[in-house]
Order: C-alpha cells, then sequence, then structure tokens
C-alpha cells in the first residue's frame, strides 16, 4: 500500500509543478518526499520527472504514469467522499480563495456561522487580488468577479450572482455641480482604472439595458487592488469603477457618492461573482454544503443588501 501512495506523490509533485510546493500541500518533508519519488523512479526503472532549478516537469514516461497516478489520487478521493456522505458531518480543511474585499465584506460572515455548524471542519482562506492557480495551488473552491464566464475547461463554475457597479468618486469633486447625465462626462474627472498594466482604460456602461456605450480614457491612477482604488477615490485623486457592495460603508459615511444620477439610468455594466471548482469527479461534501448554504446569502450580500 506504500507503494501505491508513492503513486499518489507523485501525481501531487506533477500538480503542484515542484516539490516544495507538493511537500507543503502533503504536509511533509520536501527531502522525504523527494525520496519517495526517486524511489518510485527505482522500482519503475525509468525517470518520471525532469528536474533543474526552477521548476519540475513531466518526462514522456512521467506523463503516462501520471495519468494512472491521477486517477488512483481521484478514487481514493472519491473513496474518502463517500465515507464522508455516509457519515453525513464534513471534516478536514475546506479550502477557498477570493478577492480581499469579497472575503472583507461578505464571505467572512457566512463562512463564520458555517463553522459554528459545522466544528469539525477547518477553514483556509486566501484572500488575495491575485489570480490564483485553483488547482495548481490545491484549492477546493474560488470566488471570482468577472464579465464573462469562464472558458477553463479544468474547472467549474456556478453563477453566485450579479454584481451591481457604480462610479465612485469624493463629493468634494462634485461640489457646487450637479450629478453627471452621460457618461462621456466623466472625462471631466481623472479616471482610475482596475488593471495590472498601463495602457487605455475603458469601462462599459448601459442604460435600461438597452443603450450601450464604452467609456474610453487614460488613467490617472491604475491599480490591482480594489482597496487602493477606493481608498484614492475617498481622497478625492478621481473617479473610479467599483462594485457597490464594497462601497457601501462609504456610502453611507457619505465618503464616496455615485457620480452619475441616477434619473438619467446610465450605470456601469454588472460585473458576476462565479464560484469555481476543479472539474474532477465529485464535490467534496464540505464544498457542495458551504456552496448550497452560502450562495443564497452572498447573493443578497452582493447586491448591497
Amino acid at each position: 500500500m506504500e507503494r501505491l501512495y508513492d503513486l499518489v506523490l507523485f501525481a501531487e509533485v506533477v500538480d503542484r509543478k515542484g516539490f516544495a510546493a507538493a511537500a507543503r500541500s502533503l504536509d511533509m518533508q520536501r527531502s522525504k518526499l523527494s525520496r519517495r519519488v526517486a524511489e518510485l523512479e527505482h522500482r519503475m526503472g525509468v525517470r518520471l520527472l525532469q528536474r533543474n532549478t526552477r521548476h519540475v516537469s513531466p518526462t514522456p514516461a512521467g506523463e503516462q504514469v501520471y495519468i494512472h497516478a491521477r486517477a488512483l489520487t481521484e478514487e481514493a478521493h472519491a473513496a474518502f467522499n463517500v465515507a464522508a456522505e455516509l457519515n453525513g458531518e464534513p471534516r478536514g480543511i475546506l479550502r477557498l480563495t477570493c478577492p480581499a474585499p469579497f472575503a472583507s465584506m461578505a464571505l467572512m460572515s457566512v463562512v463564520a456561522e458555517f463553522s459554528r455548524l459545522h466544528p469539525q471542519l477547518h477553514v483556509l482562506i486566501e484572500a488575495s487580488d491575485r489570480k490564483t492557480d485553483l488547482v495548481g495551488e490545491g484549492f477546493d473552491l474560488a470566488f471570482r468577479a468577472q464579465a464573462e464566464p469562464l472558458d477553463d475547461s479544468t474547472l467549474v463554475a456556478r453563477l453566485i450572482g450579479e454584481v451591481p457597479m457604480m462610479m465612485a468618486v469624493s463629493p468634494a469633486l462634485l461640489e457646487r455641480r450637479e450629478p453627471l447625465h452621460h457618461p462621456d462626462q466623466l472625462i471631466e474627472f481623472n479616471l482610475l482604472a482596475h488593471a495590472s498594466h498601463d495602457g487605455v482604460g475603458r469601462i462599459h456602461f448601459t442604460q435600461n439595458g438597452r443603450h450601450k456605450h464604452t467609456l474610453q480614457f487614460t488613467p490617472r491612477l491604475i491599480s490591482g487592488s480594489i482597496a487602493v482604488l477606493q481608498t484614492a477615490a475617498i481622497a478625492g485623486m478621481g473617479a473610479t469603477c467599483l462594485p457597490r457592495y464594497v462601497c457601501k460603508d462609504a456610502l453611507v459615511s457619505g465618503q464616496l457618492v455615485d457620480a452619475l444620477d441616477l434619473r438619467s439610468s446610465w450605470h456601469p455594466e454588472s460585473s458576476r461573482m462565479y464560484a469555481l471548482m476543479p472539474a474532477r469527479r465529485g464535490i467534496a461534501l464540505a464544498t457542495r454544503l458551504f456552496l448550497d448554504y452560502s450562495t443564497p446569502q452572498l447573493a443578497v450580500a452582493l447586491l448591497g443588501g
């Protein structure tokens, strides 16, 4: 049985693209993991991995062995999932990843209550604005906001809900003037962009779901962090397109207002929040229960309710 487990270890090294990441995932010493894979190669009489200082990749023989090793791993996971189903109580660790604002303003209250209902389950949350490798980094579930559905065949997506957007601006910038009636008037302000590199910014607007308009601009500030953009808008640096639920507290306190007059019916096109899971056979009990529990509550939170 230990020899069979070496195939599981090998598959983990391939999935994580290296021994260090695989050892962390397995909670195992890197030297021990390397030795076990080397012993597997010796028993099989073929080299399974190409090793260099930067990364690890499977050899042609390793690619063939990996197919069967991955199938063995998935069968083992399926067996434990069946046991959990029969027991009816999720155990172990539920690994989640999501944008930082979503974690603090929508997700945490749901996780807290779910943890109270299932005390034998532990939760790990990677709250980051970076786009994580869901499969490679071993997450069970990711929440991502985007305008279009995914085209990644390695993932399964479930729509959580619409994410209304707004043009957030400090009220001081609108002082002594009326709110704007058309998106083109936003050019009068400095515009801040949510992006990872410089270039022309674009915001897509809609009016009553019928008329559409795209505003192109040169950003005064570019950041991949929504929190940074919100802070910059509050400081009066310019206007920026943000999820309305993120701005909820700042709107109530009067630190931010919507630059566009609601009577004009123009607003940025909504984004959508998706829950993403690896496209492997069977969803773990903890993941399924959490999705069923959290989806309706998160959908309301994203609307700003």
